[in-house]
C-alpha cells in the first residue's frame, strides 16, 4: 500500500532541504541516519515530511513518522513502499530494525521477529520466504553424528592468522565438536571465498571442527552493521551506543537460535588490543550470553590471551600493515603456512595491490 492510497505524496529523497528535514524528523524520534543508503524514501503532506524509510541492502533503517501523524497508516505506507521497492530489485529477504515496541506494528505486516533487546530496546525482524528457519534447517543437517555440548568461534579471517589458529586450537581441545564460522559477509579486503578457504586449509589437520558461512545471521549487515563502520572517532562513524544495541542483536539472535540448533554450550573468543568495536562486542558476549535471565539457553564465554609474537599481538590487521608497507615477507611468521603460500600466489597478486592502496580498517 503506497503513500499515495493515504494523500500523501511518496518521493525519493535526494535534495539537500529534503535530506535536512529527513535528518530533523530521525532526531525527533531519537533516532540516526543510517548511512550507506541504496534508497530513500519520504511521504509528504505538501511540502511537509511526514514520513521517511530508507533501504540499505536488504534492510529497512531509518524509519519514522513525524508526531502527529502516528496512527494514521504512514508507516505501513513508507514500508511497503520500501519492500515494493526491493521486490522490484530482486530481493527476496529484507530486514528491518526497529524499536522493541513497534515491533508488533511490523509484524502484523508479515515481519518475523529474530530477535529484541528488551521492551526499551531495539529488535530485528525479517521478511520473505528464505527465511532463519531454513538456514537453521540446514545447520541443523550438519550435526548428524555430532555430540552435544559443542563449541563455537566466530571469525572474519582476514586473512587467517597464527592467532585464529591458535584460538580454533585451543577451542577444539576444549570441546568436543567445533563450529568455526566465518563471516560471510563481503565487505572485507580479503573476499569471503578467500577467507573461508584458508580457514579450511588453515584447519585441515583438526578432525573435530566444522567450518560454516556465517550467512545473514551471524555478523553481518543485518544483524550488526556497524561492525563494518569506522568506530566513533572517524567521521561518519558509529557512536558507542549503536555499536552496543547491534552486538546485542546480534548475540540474542545466537542465543536463542543458532546455539540451540548446532547444541552449542560454549563460545570461544580471543581478547582484542586494537579495535574497539570487537572490544564491545567481547565484552557484552560475557554478559548476554552468559546471563541466567536472558532467553535461550545459557552459554560459558571462554576468552583467551591473545598470542603474540615479539611481544606483539598476532592480527590480521597487522597483516594487512605489513602488506600495505609493503614487507610481505615480514608476515610469515604472524600468518600459518598454508596463509602464506596463498599470499604468494597468483590469485593473491591483486587482493594485495588493493590493501596497498586502501585504508580500510577491513
Amino acid at each position: 500500500m503506497s503513500g499515495e492510497a493515504f494523500g500523501w505524496e511518496e518521493r525519493g529523497l535526494a535534495g539537500r532541504a529534503e535530506l535536512s528535514a529527513r535528518s530533523a524528523l530521525l532526531r525527533s524520534r531519537g533516532l540516526t541516519e543510517p548511512g550507506d543508503e541504496d534508497l530513500i524514501l519520504g511521504l509528504f503532506d505538501g511540502e511537509r515530511l511526514v514520513a521517511t524509510g530508507a533501504l540499505v541492502g536488504p534492510v529497512l533503517e531509518g524509519i519514522a513518522v513525524a508526531e502527529g501523524v502516528e496512527g494514521e497508516g504512514a508507516a505501513v505506507a513508507i514500508v511497503s513502499s520500501l519492500i515494493k521497492q526491493a521486490v522490484g530489485r530482486g530481493m527476496k529477504q529484507l530486514f528491518l530494525f526497529t524499536t522493541s515496541l513497534e515491533a508488533g506494528r511490523f509484524e502484523a505486516m508479515g515481519f518475523s521477529l529474530l530477535a529484541s533487546t528488551g521492551s526499551k530496546g531495539v529488535a530485528l525482524l525479517e521478511w520473505g520466504m528464505d527465511g532463519i528457519e531454513r538456514w537453521l534447517e540446514g545447520l541443523k543437517a550438519r550435526t548428524f553424528g555430532k555430540p552435544d555440548g559443542a563449541a563455537a568461534v566466530v571469525v572474519n579471517c582476514n586473512p587467517f592468522t597464527l592467532g585464529h589458529r591458535a584460538l580454533i586450537e585451543y577451542a577444539a581441545s576444549q570441546a568436543p565438536w567445533l563450529y568455526i564460522f566465518v563471516v560471510e559477509e563481503d565487505r572485507s579486503l580479503f573476499p569471503f571465498k578467500v577467507r573461508i578457504e584458508l580457514v579450511r586449509r588453515g584447519t585441515a589437520d583438526l578432525r573435530n571442527v566444522t567450518v560454516i558461512e556465517g550467512g545473514s545471521y551471524i555478523i553481518s549487515s543485518a544483524t550488526f552493521p556497524t561492525y563494518f563502520i569506522r568506530p566513533t572517532a572517524a567521521k561518519g562513524g558509529a557512536s558507542e551506543q549503536a555499536v552496543e544495541l547491534h552486538a546485542a542483536l546480534d548475540l540474542a539472535l545466537f542465543r536463542l537460535h543458532i546455539a540451540p540448533a548446532l547444541r552449542i554450550t560454549d563460545r570461544f573468543v580471543g581478547t582484542e588490543p586494537y579495535c574497539a568495536t570487537t572490544l564491545i562486542y567481547n565484552k557484552m558476549m560475557k554478559e548476554l550470553l552468559q546471563d541466567r535471565d536472558g532467553d535461550g539457553p545459557v552459554l560459558r564465554v571462554h576468552e583467551m590471551p591473545r598470542l603474540e609474537k615479539n611481544g606483539e599481538p598476532v592480527s590480521a590487521s597487522r597483516v594487512r600493515a605489513l602488506i600495505r608497507g609493503g614487507d610481505l615477507d615480514a608476515t610469515k611468521e604472524l600468518v600459518p603456512r598454508t596463509t602464506w603460500e596463498w599470499l604468494r600466489s597468483r590469485e593473491a597478486a591483486p587482493i594485495l595491490e588493493k590493501i596497498r592502496n586502501s585504508d580500510s580498517r577491513h
